[in-house]
C-alpha cells in the first residue's frame, strides 16, 4: 500500500513540475508565434496564391508593353531614315549648296570648269561654312587670303585645279581680288541667295553618287533642310558626287531627265 502510495504521489509531482514549466514561458513569444502561423496560414490559402501571382503578371505585362512600344518606335524611325535617307540627303545638300548658289552651267570634268564657277563657289563655302571670327574685318567685308579660297575650291572639286584669281563682279553681289595683298574682300553677312537645294533622290554606283537636285528660290538652306514639307523646284539638275575617303567631290554636273512641274510654264 505504502509502495502504491508513493508512486502516485511522484505521478502528481511530475504533473505539477509541467504545469509550472508550462506558466513560466513568455506570454508575448506564444503571442508572435501564433500570429506567424496565422500569418502562413492566410498567405498558403488558394485566394492569396492567386492575387499574388496575378499583380506579378501584370507587372511583366506592363513592362513588355513599355519595351515593345520603346522597340517599335525605335524601329519605325530606323527604316524611316533609311526609305527616304534624310540623313544622307541633307549631308549632300549641305556640300552642294555653295555649288548651288552659283547655278553653274554643266559640266563632266573639272578641268573644264570655269574660273568663275571655282571662285564664287569657294566663296560662298567660306560664307556659308567657315569660321569667319578668323579673317580680318574691313567694315562689312572680310580679307580672305587667296589660299583659303584655294583651300575650299579643293574642298568641292578636288585637287588638281588651275585658278585665275580675279574680283567676281554680278549686279547682286561682288568678290573682291585685291592683288596686293593676294585677298579677296567678300561680304561678312550677304543677304543675297538664288537657290539652295533640295535632294529628290539618290542613286549610287560604287563610290559615286548621283543626286537629282532640285533648285529652289529663294529659300535659305535651314528653311530647305528642315521643313516638314517638300519645296517646288524651279528646275532639277543631276550633280555626280564622288565619295574619297570620309569625304566627296563633286566631278560632274548634268541635266536631269526629271522637269519641274512649272518647267513648261516658265519656259525651264
Amino acid at each position: 500500500m505504502k509502495k502504491d502510495k508513493r508512486s502516485e504521489e511522484k505521478k502528481n509531482g511530475d504533473i505539477i513540475d509541467m504545469l509550472d514549466s508550462a506558466l513560466d514561458e513568455d506570454i508575448s513569444e506564444i503571442s508572435e508565434m501564433s500570429e506567424l502561423e496565422e500569418s502562413s496560414n492566410e498567405a498558403a490559402k488558394p485566394g492569396n496564391k492567386s492575387a499574388f501571382h496575378f499583380i506579378v503578371g501584370l507587372i511583366f505585362i506592363i513592362l513588355a508593353a513599355i519595351g515593345l512600344i520603346s522597340t517599335v518606335g525605335f524601329v519605325s524611325d530606323k527604316v524611316r531614315n533609311i526609305i527616304d535617307n534624310t540623313e544622307q540627303k541633307n549631308e549632300f545638300a549641305k556640300f552642294i549648296y555653295p555649288v548651288v548658289i552659283c547655278d553653274p552651267p554643266g559640266f563632266d570634268a573639272t578641268t573644264k570648269l570655269k574660273n568663275e564657277t571655282i571662285i564664287s563657289a569657294a566663296v560662298w563655302d567660306i560664307i556659308l561654312y567657315e569660321d569667319k571670327s578668323k579673317y580680318e574685318l574691313d567694315f562689312d567685308y572680310l580679307i580672305v587670303p587667296e589660299v583659303d579660297i584655294e583651300q575650299h575650291a579643293a574642298k568641292l572639286f578636288g585637287s588638281g585645279l588651275t585658278i585665275n584669281h580675279m574680283t567676281i563682279a554680278s549686279a547682286d553681289i561682288s568678290f573682291y581680288y585685291d592683288g596686293e595683298i593676294s585677298s579677296y574682300r567678300i561680304p561678312e553677312n550677304p543677304k543675297f541667295f538664288t537657290y539652295s537645294p533640295y535632294i529628290e533622290s539618290i542613286s549610287k554606283i560604287g563610290e559615286s553618287y548621283t543626286l537629282t537636285v532640285g533648285y529652289v528660290s529663294p529659300t535659305p538652306a535651314w528653311l530647305t533642310l528642315t521643313s516638314d514639307e517638300a519645296p517646288s523646284p524651279e528646275k532639277y539638275v543631276d550633280y555626280v558626287v564622288q565619295k574619297r575617303g570620309t569625304s566627296y567631290t563633286l566631278v560632274a554636273i548634268k541635266q536631269s531627265e526629271m522637269q519641274a512641274e512649272n518647267a513648261h510654264d516658265s519656259g525651264l
